[in-house]
This record gives C-alpha cells, sequence and structure tokens, in this order.
C-alpha cells in the first residue's frame, strides 16, 4: 500500500488541478499528501518508469493598441540551451539574470528559424520582444505585426524538434473573442486556425 500510496502522491504533485483522490475506504487528499511525500517527489518509483515529456506553451492575443499578436511562449531553460548549444560552437549557459540580454541574438535567431507566421494569407515577421526567467523556465516575448483583427492564422513551429522527437509546442490564441489552440510536433509543424 506504501508504494500506491507513494506514486498517487507523485501524481498528485504532477498535476496541479487534482483536488483529492482515493484509495479503497481511505481518502487522501492533494494538501496532506505533498506534506507527507514532500521527500519522494524527485525519486523514482522502483515500479515505474517515468518517461520525460517535451513541451512548450505558448499563449497569444491581439492587441488593437499595438497592431499585433502578442505572443508569451516559455520553455524550459535546460531544453532550450541544449538545442541552441547543438547549433553553436561556443557553447552558452542559460538562467542567470543578470546575462540574459548577452543570450538575445541566440534566442532571436532560433526563433527566426523555428517560427514562421502567416496572418491573413500574408508572411508576418516575428519579433523577439525580450525574455525573462521564471523558476525553471524562460519566457519569450514576441510581436507579430498585424494591421487588422486576423480571421486566419497560420503558423510553422517547430521549436526542439531537431533535438527531441517528442517535442510537442501548444499555441493557445484568443482573437476576437475566440479561442483556438494549435498543437506542432513531429509529424505536423505547420497549423492554421480561422477566427
Amino acid at each position: 500500500m506504501f508504494k500506491l500510496y507513494k506514486i498517487m502522491c507523485i501524481t498528485a504533485f504532477s498535476l496541479a488541478s487534482l483536488t483529492s483522490f482515493a484509495y479503497e475506504d481511505n481518502a487522501y487528499y492533494s494538501s496532506s499528501c505533498m506534506e507527507d511525500c514532500d521527500g519522494f517527489r524527485f525519486r523514482e518509483s522502483e515500479n515505474i518508469n517515468f518517461h520525460k515529456y517535451y513541451i512548450s506553451v505558448s499563449n497569444a492575443t491581439y492587441s488593437k493598441e499595438a497592431k499585433s499578436v502578442q505572443m508569451i511562449t516559455r520553455f524550459f531553460i535546460d531544453d532550450l540551451e541544449d538545442v541552441i548549444n547543438a547549433r553553436i560552437s561556443n557553447p552558452i549557459k542559460l538562467g542567470d539574470k543578470s546575462t540574459i540580454q548577452d543570450v538575445y541574438p541566440y534566442l532571436k535567431d532560433y526563433l527566426n528559424k523555428k517560427l514562421q507566421v502567416k496572418i491573413d494569407g500574408k508572411n508576418t515577421m516575428p519579433n523577439f520582444l525580450g525574455a525573462e526567467y521564471e523558476s525553471d523556465q524562460i519566457v519569450l516575448y514576441i510581436e507579430i505585426p498585424a494591421e487588422d483583427i486576423p480571421e486566419e492564422i497560420t503558423m510553422k513551429f517547430n521549436a526542439f524538434i531537431e533535438l527531441f522527437e517528442e517535442q510537442k509546442n501548444l499555441v493557445h490564441l484568443k482573437i476576437n473573442g475566440k479561442r483556438k489552440t494549435m498543437l506542432f510536433d513531429i509529424n505536423k509543424s505547420t497549423d492554421s486556425v480561422k477566427f
């Protein structure tokens, strides 16, 4: 039972939306589980092989004032560092807030190669605005020019796929009150949505 409880605690920790779970007649709640299982969070179970997932999540909205689609993309720092270092001869180190602007050229170059956008059938060049670190992630701020509210957006977003075959890139869009999601992976690097 202890192994099952340990596995359930790890699962509860991983799933932020999980509020409670039960085993037979005993109810375990995620808050008490977090306290009891604090030491198990980063240990692998003896009976379960965990698979590392590679995913990036982006959120994009249209700004009438800026006449652009404003996109925020989150990558894990170590994954981005790995893909950039695979492309250059002098390795860089990500994660130091005091030197983040020194790596902007590498971030901009990588995004220019991995993110292509068409708005209403016209190619549009995304502009890298900046970045910041949040815990184990790097947050990238991107602006995609659009004079009018987009009716259709087509993207090619194949970040990290050259290094991680399991990579998935999600882009959640909210344009003119409508929500759409694009999913990119090794088999689908381009997607389109209409609003």
